[in-house]
């Protein structure tokens, strides 16, 4: 990816998400659903884009296998990624975002359950899924 789209894309909010998982693919579906102001972007983690588009002390190391949120210029993980994600959902999926008073450590300790769990839940599947051709704007990288 060029320095041009790169810096194109910083501006974005872009959710990182797993593309090998039905569980994060779901999720992927609600938002694309629900996000009528259509302005969240969508990256498969295995596509790189994080590692090139984040500043490399933001990274989380090792770098988690399930959802990433990227806004502002600031990468959140776990609870707090998937929090800020819903408040650019409608109603009521965007009330989940009220969540954040409950404390982070309880928050992320249910995210990593699920997250530990989400094979198991919703399974996995060989490859990203592909966006309608209305969706695929959307998605800055497979």
């Amino acid at each position: 990816m060029t320095q041009e789209e790169l810096e194109r894309l910083q501006g974005l909010p872009i959710v990182f998400y797993d593309g090998t998982c039905g569980f994060c693919q779901a999720s992927i579906q609600i938002a694309l659903k629900h996000n009528k102001q259509q302005n969240l972007h969508f990256a498969a983690l295995q596509s790189g884009l994080v590692e090139q588009l984040v500043p490399q002390e933001q990274l989380p190391h090792p770098l988690p296998d399930s959802i990433l949120f990227y806004e502002n210029g600031r990468l959140h993980t776990e609870s707090e990624a998937a929090l800020r994600i819903a408040r650019h959902l409608n109603f009521p999926w965007s009330v989940l975002y009220y969540f954040r008073f409950i404390p982070l450590s309880f928050r992320d300790f249910v995210y990593r359950f699920v997250a530990r769990h989400r094979y198991r839940i919703a399974g996995r599947t060989e490859a990203c899924m592909l966006p309608s051709p209305e969706e695929r704007a959307r998605f800055v990288a497979y």
